[in-house]
């Protein structure tokens, strides 16, 4: 479902230059440059292929990442521009297995607050279509656009107890969540909200994001453990972006 939504989307996205051609009038375009950096929360949604299994995962919460990275965006219509970035991205799960009972059962062991965590690390290429509403001086903006990520560092799995504690023979050695099989391309829908403040020839903008990814991280047949171990993750930033290149077109 998700799939078919990111397609659409996606359509929505190209089509979008086209009918800002009938509403062209005097405009100023702009191109721009500058950084961005920001906090985050990630997590990779797990679902077992085996429900008899389900029990071998905790209660997925998020962790905390960060983005930081270097921005390109044009304004080519009234209301409309695109945007390009080149980000690193702090990313990965946590999850708790925990039960209000006091006990967690897996595989006959205990796992009563038991926490398992992975960081991954990615270069993530976003390519948005930015709308913006407002006066000059402060606007309001939506973006939204497909996203491709290279991961450059699988970070090791930690576990809140030693290594000598039985209870890490609680999962199975297929899951590949203890071992280093996994991809290494993502790619994904990105959309964001936010606010654009113009202070002389320097734009602040603060915003929200979330992506969530298409492609899942481990293996998803049938033979598989899971069949969806996808990425999913909310920012805030920062950008501060600085004209360039500014130029007027008239109507035709």
């Amino acid at each position: 479902m998700m799939r078919r939504i990111g397609w659409l989307c996606l359509v929505w996205i190209v089509s979008l230059p086209l009918f800002s051609q009938q509403l062209r009038r005097e405009y100023e375009r702009e191109l721009s440059v500058g950084c961005t950096g920001g906090i985050g929360l990630s997590r990779v949604s797990f679902l077992h292929n085996n429900a008899y299994r389900m029990n071998e995962l905790g209660n997925q919460g998020f962790t905390t990442g960060y983005r930081m990275g270097v921005v390109t965006r044009f304004l080519s219509q009234r209301h409309f521009g695109i945007q390009l970035e080149l980000n690193y991205v702090r990313s990965g799960w946590s999850e708790l297995f925990y039960d209000d009972s006091g006990i967690t059962k897996v595989n006959d062991y205990d796992m009563q607050n038991v926490r398992l965590t992975r960081r991954l690390h990615y270069l993530e290429i976003p390519f948005l279509a930015h709308i913006y509403f407002g006066e000059r001086r402060v606007r309001f903006f939506v973006e939204l656009g497909p996203e491709v990520s290279v991961m450059m560092k699988y970070g090791d799995l930690t576990w809140n107890i030693p290594e000598s504690d039985e209870r890490r023979k609680a999962i199975p050695l297929d899951d590949p969540r203890l071992g280093d099989d996994y991809g290494r391309l993502d790619y994904g829908l990105a959309g964001g909200i936010g606010f654009d403040i113009q202070t002389g020839n320097v734009h602040t903008i603060i915003g929200g994001r979330f992506t969530y990814a298409f492609k899942d991280l481990y293996g998803n047949n049938k033979s598989d453990v899971f069949q969806r171990s996808n990425n999913q993750l909310i920012n805030i930033t920062a950008t501060i972006l600085v004209p360039v290149l500014k130029y007027k077109e008239k109507k035709r």
